[in-house]
């Protein structure tokens, strides 16, 4: 049952538009058998305009970068904004299907000997490891259009490019400490 799950996965991550930053992580979690990747993001930098907060469905991305941006384009993309405007850094997330509970664990503890506190088991029907970086940040940068500050915006722009670069240590350091562990 593992295996022919396993093996559909592998061809759904071969098949996948993986983000380029993770991908060599991804292939060696997939490369140890216990395991398989499934949907999984390196992290990214995004403006959003939300008609009202937790609205997602109803939001539009005025930009989304998976590597720093320039400022520029940060500010170009909240000028097209037209409700709130949100400037938002998403962390690394990783996805990771286990063959047995034991291998879950094991897993959870690599990550958190990495510095991905917030992990932990997300389905026990498919034993599936969530595996995130704490880094995060979040804050509306223009309602309807004004921008609340030029160097409001700036500063915020600073740490979430700090913070995506900080979590891409973090990855690293989590593919280091699992090679160590599983390979």
């Amino acid at each position: 049952m593992w295996e022919k799950f396993r093996e559909e996965k592998l061809s759904e991550f071969k098949r996948a538009d993986v983000d380029e930053e993770i991908r060599e992580l991804l292939e060696t979690i997939n490369s140890v058998e216990i395991f398989v990747t499934l949907s999984s993001c390196a992290g990214r930098i995004v403006v959003m305009d939300m008609p009202s907060f937790g609205e997602k469905l109803e939001s539009v991305f005025l930009g989304k970068w998976h590597s720093p941006p320039d400022f520029d384009e940060v500010l170009d993309a909240v000028r097209r904004g037209r409700e709130t405007t949100w400037l938002m850094m998403h962390p690394p997330i990783v996805h990771v299907a286990c063959r047995d509970l034991k291998v879950a664990e094991k897993l959870l503890s690599v990550a958190k000997k990495a510095g991905f506190r917030r992990s932990g088991v997300i389905s026990f029907k498919k034993l599936v490891v969530e595996i995130a970086s704490p880094e995060r940040l979040e804050a509306v940068v223009s309602v309807k259009g004004k921008i609340a500050d030029e160097e409001f915006l700036k500063v915020n722009y600073e740490y979430a490019v700090k913070k995506l670069l900080k979590s891409r240590e973090r990855m690293k350091k989590f593919e280091k400490v699992f090679k160590e562990a599983f390979l």
